[in-house]
Parts: structure tokens; C-alpha cells; sequence
């Protein structure tokens, strides 16, 4: 029902090429991995076509991240261009290699109220929308909830995003909801209103969802730096297993911590433990 899996290549792979990085996801048990394009789309379509191939034959469920240098807010007309390449190019050779999601970062407000750096987003993103189903690419889009006061991009913006768009879907990342201070995360009924709202909002996104964890460093102005899980319990990850073990949930955790995939094998674990209890509790 959950998968899980690094946001990169394993740390414990041998291998540095993103092919290996499906092998080794699935040598030591994982169900998804990230690609991540975030210095730029550098893979070319025939080695998609290999780690296609390599995802179908272990199972490994692929996503990607879209490079960091995106603002779909901006008012600059050349930054927008190449926002929308680097989304464009990022999903293309996502869907090529098998994955179905390309998750990016939508933007900054800068000088702009909300309401006028949401406009801007969606007019953005729906000409994006249009180019790929031009190109009869099929992915999702993924928009991530961001970690500082100064993006755009919070768990309602997000959220609206979806609802007004056809192909974008907000990826909730909760380390960052918890330090920008969308929503504070401590115990299991805190994570259940982030699904609640999801459920409430989108339907049955909640059996497809796509989300990112670690523990992270904040401060008054939002995200710092990500953490191992067990440095600070902020955001903690057992509430979040037993949300996700007790409710029938379907989705993909990727895992950002700096031991991703220890890290993600670590959630795995305990959630797998949640689920095996819950069912001889049942029995």
C-alpha cells in the first residue's frame, strides 16, 4: 500500500548512475526512488529507456524532481521560459524512463501578494499543461509544498493548484509544512488533518499520494536544513507510520533525510511493524 524510497541514488549503492540506483533500491528492499534533476536534466533517452526497463523488472517506482531553478511566478519573461523548459524536459524524460510524477518547486512571491503569485502560477503551469499534452506526455505534476515563508507554495496553495489544474497534484512535504508553519506536526491526529484535508479536498488522491519526509532544522523565516530521523523528532515519523498503517492510505513516501536510504528502509520498518500488528489485533 506505501511505498518507500531515497530521493536520489542509496548511499549504501556502489553504482552512481540512476540505473544502478534502481537495482540497489530493490537489492535492499525499497519500492520507489527519486530521480533527481535538480542541477538539470542530464539523462538521455536511451539510458531512460534502460532504467524503464530495470523499474519494471524489480517493481521500483520511479518519480523525479525537476530542477531547482524554477519560479513559475516570476515577471521576468526569461526566467519563465526556462522555468518551463526545465519542467518540460524534467517530465519528458520522467515519463520516458517510467516514472509518473515530476515534482517541483512553483516559485517565490518577491514583490507580489499571494493571490497575484497564485495567478501567475496557474497561468504558468496550465501553458505547461498544454504543451505536454501536446506532446502526449502523461505524468503528473507534482508541486511541492515548500519549507520557507518567502515561497509560494503552502499546503492551501498547493492544494488549490490541483483543483484548478489538471495534471498537477501538491506533493506535501512534511518536514516543510512543519517549518513554515502551515501545520505543526507532533502527534498521529496531527498528520490525520493534513490526509483529512487532502481527502476532504481532492478525493481519492489520498490512494495515490506522492509526499516527502525527513526530520529538518528551522528557523523564524522557515526551512534550514534537513536532519537524520531521531536528531529532533521535528517532524517525528512513528505518528506518521501509524497514520498511514491504521487508515488504508496508498502512496509513496520518498525519504530526504542525509541518510536517505537508511532512512527510508527505517520508515519502511515501521510501518510495515504498524501494519502486521494491526492485522493480528484484527484476527
Amino acid at each position: 500500500m506505501i511505498r518507500f524510497g531515497p530521493a536520489g541514488i542509496p548511499i549504501q549503492c556502489k553504482g552512481s548512475s540512476t540505473l544502478e540506483g534502481v537495482r540497489c533500491c530493490a537489492d535492499i528492499g525499497l519500492t520507489a526512488m527519486e530521480m533527481e534533476f535538480v542541477q538539470g536534466v542530464r539523462m538521455s533517452e536511451t539510458s531512460a529507456a534502460d532504467v524503464r526497463k530495470a523499474s519494471q523488472e524489480t517493481g521500483i517506482s520511479l518519480s523525479s524532481h525537476a530542477p531547482y531553478f524554477v519560479n513559475l511566478c516570476s515577471r521576468e519573461p526569461e526566467k519563465v521560459e526556462n522555468s518551463f523548459r526545465h519542467i518540460i524536459a524534467s517530465a519528458r524524460i520522467t515519463a520516458l524512463a517510467g516514472g509518473d510524477i515530476t515534482v517541483f518547486h512553483p516559485g517565490f512571491y518577491q514583490k507580489q501578494s499571494p493571490e497575484e503569485a497564485f495567478a501567475a502560477a496557474k497561468k504558468n503551469l496550465k501553458a505547461i499543461e498544454e504543451k505536454l499534452k501536446q506532446d502526449g506526455i502523461k505524468i503528473r505534476l507534482g508541486a511541492e509544498t515548500v519549507g520557507k515563508k518567502s515561497a509560494f507554495g503552502g499546503l492551501l496553495e498547493s492544494i488549490r493548484l490541483s483543483q484548478q489544474l489538471d495534471m498537477v497534484v501538491p506533493v506535501i512535504d512534511f518536514a516543510h509544512l512543519h517549518a513554515r508553519g502551515d501545520m505543526r506536526l507532533k502527534k498521529a491526529e496531527d498528520y490525520k488533518r493534513v490526509f483529512d484535508l487532502l481527502e476532504k479536498e481532492l478525493g481519492s488522491y489520498v490512494r495515490r499520494f506522492h509526499c516527502h519526509f525527513s526530520e529538518i532544522n528551522y528557523s523564524d523565516k522557515g526551512e534550514l536544513n534537513h536532519l537524520v530521523l531521531g536528531t529532533s523528532d521535528e517532524p517525528p515519523f512513528r505518528p506518521f507510520m501509524k497514520v498511514l498503517a491504521e487508515n488504508g492510505y496508498s502512496g509513496t513516501v520518498i525519504c530526504e533525510s542525509p541518510k536517505l536510504d537508511l532512512d527510508a528502509l527505517t520508515m519502511k520498518a515501521e510501518y510495515e511493524r504498524l501494519v502486521a500488528h494491526a492485522g493480528s489485533v484484527k484476527r
